[in-house]
């Protein structure tokens, strides 16, 4: 089959769904598939290359920045992208498309359905489900006829997580099936001795935090827990930070007010290489987000042999199984994150023994592969399957 993926955002720009994209493309390749993507084109990255076994279309946008797009970026995309698309769709003989993101590129998927015949997937991703985000109740409000349109018109809406499934199907009156995100277990792994160099006990006790430096991500909460951890009698610890975006200058300005800037450390983005090495330097990973999808960089942590710590939104509570391979806790209860953080502190062996209960169910439960074909499996299904208003 020839599958285009519609993402405005493919690497090396974007987050977790730029990284879903680009594992999904490829294993849809492995699987005989003939893949094209249809994204945003980013400085010197524009027009067409071919990418291993995926041809990937860059087209013109005004993105400023590699890690996040602000609306009216998206809408150039969207503009750009559909002028495109029935070019891009005939030159590659386009069969069926899977679309990343109701808003911006859900559009995207209709028109390529009513230009040129060709049916598409919608894949939710989070901040584009209706309560997730509450900053864009408005904007979802506004949109809603056009998003369940949308709907009405795909084979299917995916979701990466139940949670995430849950929350669309309450906010629009349509069925959603879940397709979690996966893991490439062969890269993202312990090092060959299991990382049994660490020795936490001999050392401060490496906390974790991977992502952009936005309002989604809780950022301030996380320091000012940080920093009433420093003050209390728990043993020495660090945190570093993998990532970049709008609230770096300000969450640095706020480390240095509570007087935790020592025990931080900086890392900005990374390569992939550099990034599966700090994962094996780490301890424990922390991500106390106020919503998610399906998040990427718990999967690639638990793949490296990492309990988790992270709040009980939709995709965290997917990934995270609460005192088996990490903790959960609820946004509203900081005693409740301190005390998951000191008893990571204070007790590293159970700490270890939760990351390899973890690392042993997402080997099994979440592999790349096996997304890419329940994917692809969907445009078997007939549309009456799927299509109510």
């Amino acid at each position: 089959m020839n599958i285009l993926l519609i993402n405005y955002e493919y690497p090396p720009i974007g987050g977790g769904a730029a990284t879903a994209t680009a594992a999904i493309a490829a294993h849809l390749a492995s699987l005989g598939h003939a893949v094209t993507v249809l994204t945003s084109g980013f400085r010197d990255l524009r027009g067409t290359t071919r990418e291993g076994d995926v041809h990937v279309v860059r087209c013109p946008a005004i993105r400023k920045r590699p890690e996040r797009s602000g609306v009216l970026e998206m809408l150039s995309y969207l503009f750009s992208a559909g002028l495109m698309l029935g070019s891009v769709i005939r030159e590659r003989q386009i069969e069926a498309s899977i679309v990343f993101f109701s808003f911006p590129c859900g559009p995207l998927g209709l028109w390529g359905l009513k230009r040129e015949n060709v049916p598409y997937v919608i894949s939710l991703r989070g901040g584009d489900v209706p309560g997730n985000e509450a900053a864009l109740a408005t904007l979802h409000q506004m949109l809603k006829p056009l998003r369940r349109l949308i709907f009405r018109r795909s084979v299917a809406v995916v979701a990466n997580s139940p949670g995430l499934k849950e929350m669309s199907e309450r906010a629009d009156p349509w069925p959603v099936r879940v397709i979690p995100n996966g893991v490439d277990a062969d890269f993202f792994c312990p090092s060959e001795n299991g990382n049994a160099a660490k020795q936490p006990q001999q050392r401060p006790f490496v906390f974790l935090f991977v992502g952009r430096f936005q309002v989604q991500k809780n950022l301030f909460y996380l320091l000012n827990q940080v920093a009433s951890l420093k003050h209390s009698s728990v043993g020495p610890f660090a945190l570093h930070l993998v990532g970049d975006g709008p609230q770096r200058d300000e969450l640095y300005n706020h480390s240095k007010m509570h007087g935790i800037e020592g025990d931080l450390v900086w890392h900005g983005w990374v390569s992939k290489d550099r990034l599966r090495e700090i994962y094996r330097g780490a301890d424990c990973l922390v991500n106390p987000s106020l919503y998610e999808g399906m998040p990427n960089v718990v999967l690639e942590a638990v793949s490296c042999g990492l309990p988790v710590i992270a709040s009980r939104v939709a995709g965290n509570d997917t990934v995270v199984r609460d005192r088996e391979t990490g903790r959960l806790f609820n946004l509203d209860d900081p005693e409740a994150f301190q005390a998951a953080l000191r008893e990571m502190i204070e007790d590293p062996e159970r700490a270890k023994k939760m990351g390899q209960k973890g690392l042993a169910w997402v080997r099994e439960a979440f592999s790349w592969r096996r997304v890419a074909q329940a994917y692809a499996d969907l445009f078997s299904i007939p549309a009456k399957e799927t299509q109510a208003d």
